[in-house]
């Protein structure tokens, strides 16, 4: 089975480098933000650890419940059959109900996985389990939680294939939750060295043209040099994502001048999550519809342009089922209260 968006040649090349793979980038990105905003909402205030993961794995959860719900619903349409799993034990509903399915089936293991956020779904909420204890550890102790959590990283990557995972390396959570980290860290020197006096108290990192002279050029150099340098994937991985991380985050002063640019990153920051939960699965139904065929050029920008749209329709939808259920979960636990 071919994939339409293959056929298009210039796709490949701008986004998978000799040393560099943008879906990769995309994810260790999206993982260490998700630590930097974590830590800035929890910045002044002691963290209950129960009161945090019911606050997050709700949020977490139950648009993944909406999406699996509506995409099951197309697979039983499509497929004309309400048996869609094979040999799964019934008892692995749990890992479902969890969000874990398809991090556990990308390590091996049979789940009811329809493939609704992939592996980044169980890695993300494997990070929100243990952001309270990373984030006191750092809180209390940064220099040593730091030298530890650089040392493990290294150390597992190096070894990596000698410890026999299934799970490849960068969708591993034990590779991953060192982006978290990094999150973390970076949301904790911004917050140590806030200037209330400039930019109307917004953080402020001392130095930041000399910072973006050294993050913008590690990110090209990954980019263009096309001999393939000989260390694990998941070291330029991070290099690449610290430097975007930190470049965006110096300019975003300018960026944030443009009412235009605002209002669609805030547009489309606001169903990112639901964006990525659905995307996979409106991609694999145009598949099917097109019979996974080779098409041309014009016909795979037209199935593009309609993953693209679909998706957004699809995403807004979760959303919006996803806020409801949310607002009744909320009354009740006020009643309870």
């Amino acid at each position: 089975m071919i994939h339409p968006m293959h056929n298009l040649k210039l796709i490949g090349d701008v986004t998978i480098r000799p040393n560099m793979h943008f879906a990769m980038i995309a994810c260790g990105l999206f993982i260490l933000i998700s630590g930097t905003t974590i830590t800035y909402s929890n910045i002044n205030r002691d963290i209950k650890v129960i009161e945090f993961y019911k606050k997050r794995l709700l949020r977490v959860l139950i648009p993944f419940y909406v999406a699996y719900i509506i995409y099951f619903i197309i697979k039983v349409i499509t497929l004309k059959n309400i048996h869609i799993y094979g040999g799964v034990p019934k008892w692995n509903i749990i890992w479902t109900i969890c969000g874990m399915d398809e991090y556990l089936n990308a390590a091996g293991f049979k789940t009811f996985s329809l493939g609704i956020g992939e592996w980044f779904l169980g890695c993300i909420i494997l990070c929100y389990l243990v952001y309270p204890f990373l984030y006191k550890a750092h809180k209390k102790n940064p220099i040593i939680t730091f030298v530890v959590m650089i040392s493990y990283y290294i150390v597992l990557n190096l070894n990596y294939t000698k410890l026999g995972f299934v799970i490849p390396s960068h969708m591993n959570f034990l590779s991953q939750v060192y982006n978290f980290y990094l999150g973390i860290v970076l949301a904790r020197v911004a917050y140590i060295i806030l200037d209330n006096d400039s930019n109307n108290g917004r953080v402020k990192l001392y130095g930041s043209k000399w910072l973006l002279i050294l993050t913008i050029p590690i990110f090209l150099y990954f980019y263009f040099y096309k001999p393939i340098i000989n260390i694990p994937d998941n070291f330029k991985t991070t290099l690449v994502v610290l430097s975007i991380a930190i470049s965006f985050y110096l300019l975003e002063g300018k960026n944030s001048s443009n009412k235009v640019i605002c209002n669609i990153t805030n547009y489309f920051n606001n169903i990112s999550y639901e964006f990525f939960l659905v995307h996979h699965f409106v991609i694999y139904q145009i598949d099917y519809m097109v019979n996974y065929r080779r098409v041309s050029g014009v016909e795979t920008l037209t199935i593009i342009i309609l993953d693209f749209i679909l998706t957004i329709i699809i995403a807004i939808i979760v959303k919006r089922i996803s806020k409801s259920l949310l607002t009744i979960f909320s009354n009740i636990g006020a009643i309870n209260k």
